[in-house]
């Protein structure tokens, strides 16, 4: 059984800053709230034992910094392009206001509720696009050429397609408004290799103190079979 860690990165904002979208192409550090969250983490994993045999990172700093506190360096960081977070295009440094009176409430709310990709927000990525590096990632993992427990930290626009390794499992999900992950929080999944690697999900963001708990409901108790 191959276990794999999916951490979204921390805060980014602190009391007072002006809340905007942050994609791939908003590269901001972590805020003290952040860092906290992954001190959390780190002596969360340390209480359990769990030693990462690998730590898998998207290309920005708020991303490395948070696994390289949460793990202190061992591994270190490494980059893993199937994690960049989602590119929000023009939405991109606005605020959520500004999106709506730009672009309007709907295709927002779309995203927000549905995952439905906008179709006037210039994403560079198609869905499919961002499903198939998910799916190349988890296919690495499944071989073991990461080893035995694999954390990995990505973003909130991302991690939610991980779901959709376990059939159905996205889709209760998107039904109970329970895909998204929030800042520092974890999610579990794990893996059966083989030729048809059996993928199910243990847990769905959790707080970084307490990532190893359990979660009953429909989107992590549905498993390939």
């Amino acid at each position: 059984m191959i276990e794999l860690l999916l951490v979204r990165h921390g805060n980014t904002f602190g009391p007072g800053d002006r809340v905007v979208w942050v994609g791939r192409g908003q590269d901001l550090p972590l805020v003290d709230k952040g860092r906290e969250q992954a001190r959390a983490l780190a002596g969360a994993l340390a209480e359990a034992g769990w030693s990462p045999t690998a730590a898998l990172s998207g290309g920005l700093k708020r991303q490395t910094e948070h696994l390289d506190i949460a793990t202190g360096g061992a591994p270190p960081p490494e980059r893993h392009a199937a994690l960049d977070e989602v590119d929000y295009g023009d939405w991109g440094g606005l605020t959520t206001d500004e999106i709506e009176a730009r672009f309007g409430a709907d295709e927002v709310r779309a995203w927000n509720e549905r995952s439905l990709w906008p179709e006037r927000a210039g994403w560079p990525e198609s869905r499919n696009e961002v499903v198939a590096r998910v799916r190349a990632l988890a296919a690495e993992i499944a071989s073991g050429r990461h080893g035995e427990r694999v954390l990995a930290c990505s973003s909130n626009g991302l991690l939610r397609w991980f779901l959709d390794l376990v059939p159905g499992a996205l889709d209760a999900a998107l039904a109970g408004g329970t895909f998204k992950v929030g800042t520092g929080r974890v999610g579990r999944l794990t893996v059966e290799p083989g030729a048809t690697p059996r993928w199910s999900v243990a847990s769905w963001n959790l707080p970084p103190d307490a990532p190893f708990g359990s979660d009953s409901s429909d989107a992590t108790r549905k498993r390939h079979g």
